[in-house]
């Protein structure tokens, strides 16, 4: 018998489905960038407090930041040299290798937040580094006068009591120009290395802070920049940069310009912000020295600042004071400092430096700007009326 069969094929069984792995891709959101957001946020709003409370700001810039100004301060001192001229000199190779190492990443990646992947580091660094400033130098801005925390009060000057200051000055200079070596040129000379001067000055720092009460101090090496000559023709002297704590002056100065610059950039890192203010403390600092050099530097460099004054408020009695009470070593003193100035006087760079700076400070609340380092004139007439004119 014939048998019909029908023959039924097994059906073939799915196709096990392959195992993807779907890398979840990472968001803009990572956890440094919000731990960046926040300490911004907070840093804001420190330094917002800090330009409306004047009482909070004194605060702030006498105990929080004073720390946060001090361990910087202390992780750069051991360094040799002046890591922030090393890290400006180093920016373009840093940004290029930056630039390739983002288009490279962008190009190994098909995500459109690649882009923005690496762009959040920069913008993290750049937040960090304003965050540092709100909270370490920012604030000292805006902190009681100077005049306020030395108990006296700043007036109108006249051009009589500007007379009166330039002559004690050059007086006192006079005292002691025959402790004081002079070249051919009639130029000064320091009779010691550079790092024995910042010794002098560490210590004249520590004996000035221990009577004053609105600054504290603490020994930290001041970097000399290596670049000094290209600097001079910013017209800049020193520059205290806050994001690595370092106190840097321009070495190419003529010597009686080094003490007085020196200690103007350590007030500056010890939390003196207005330029007239870090002025009048770099005098008063170099002052309490036991050092002639010194104490000498700071007598030349604040009678150029009232001769300026006088010389604007009255010409013909600045000429008078000059003639009959500047000592001819300080004459020969200054004359060599126009003979070596001259060279830098004009330049591009002091022009765009200058106006870089003076933006700055009026964003700080320094409304005259550039021209605030001169107001260390009022500083000082009221000084001498209160503490010298008896003398």
């Amino acid at each position: 018998m014939d048998t019909n069969s029908t023959h039924f094929t097994q059906p073939k069984a799915p196709d096990k489905p392959k195992l993807t792995v779907r890398l979840k891709q990472k968001g803009i959101l990572r956890p440094y960038t919000i731990v960046t957001a926040i300490l911004f946020g907070c840093a804001v709003l420190i330094y917002v407090l800090a330009r409306f409370s004047t009482p909070f700001a004194e605060f702030w810039a006498r105990y929080p930041s004073q720390g946060l100004r001090f361990i910087f301060a202390k992780l750069t001192t051991w360094i040799p040299f002046s890591l922030a001229e090393a890290l400006i000199l180093s920016l373009p190779v840093l940004a290029a290798a930056y630039v390739i190492y983002s288009n490279r990443a962008m190009n190994r990646s098909d995500s459109p937040r690649a882009f923005w992947n690496c762009l959040m580091p920069l913008i993290c660094a750049i937040f960090l580094l304003l965050s540092y400033f709100c909270l370490a130098f920012g604030p000292c801005y805006f902190r009681n006068g100077l005049d306020e925390n030395l108990g006296f009060s700043r007036e109108a000057v006249s051009a009589e009591e500007l007379r009166d200051c330039a002559v004690w000055l050059s007086s006192e200079i006079e005292a002691i120009e025959d402790q004081i070596a002079y070249g051919a040129s009639g130029q000064s000379y320091m009779p010691y290395s550079y790092y024995e001067m910042t010794d002098k000055l560490n210590d004249a720092f520590a004996t000035y802070a221990a009577e004053a009460d609105y600054i504290s101090s603490f020994r930290a090496s001041v970097k000399p920049v290596v670049l000094s000559v290209p600097m001079t023709y910013t017209h800049i002297s020193g520059v205290y940069t806050f994001f690595t704590g370092e106190a840097n002056v321009n070495v190419n100065f003529p010597d009686f310009c080094t003490p007085y610059t020196t200690a103007h950039e350590m007030s500056h890192q010890r939390g003196i912000a207005r330029e007239d203010e870090a002025n009048f403390v770099a005098f008063l600092v170099c002052m309490e020295s036991d050092d002639v050099y010194i104490r000498y530097s700071a007598l030349v460099n604040l009678l150029q600042y009232v001769s300026s004054a006088l010389n604007r408020a009255d010409r013909e009695l600045y000429a008078q004071v000059y003639r009959s009470h500047y000592p001819a070593a300080l004459r020969a003193e200054l004359s060599a400092y126009s003979k070596f100035f001259d060279e830098y006087r004009q330049s591009t760079a002091s022009t765009v430096v200058g106006a870089v700076n003076d933006t700055f400070l009026q964003s700080q609340g320094q409304t005259q700007g550039t021209q605030s380092y001169g107001l260390v004139v009022d500083l000082f007439v009221a000084y001498y009326k209160a503490e010298l004119s008896d003398i």
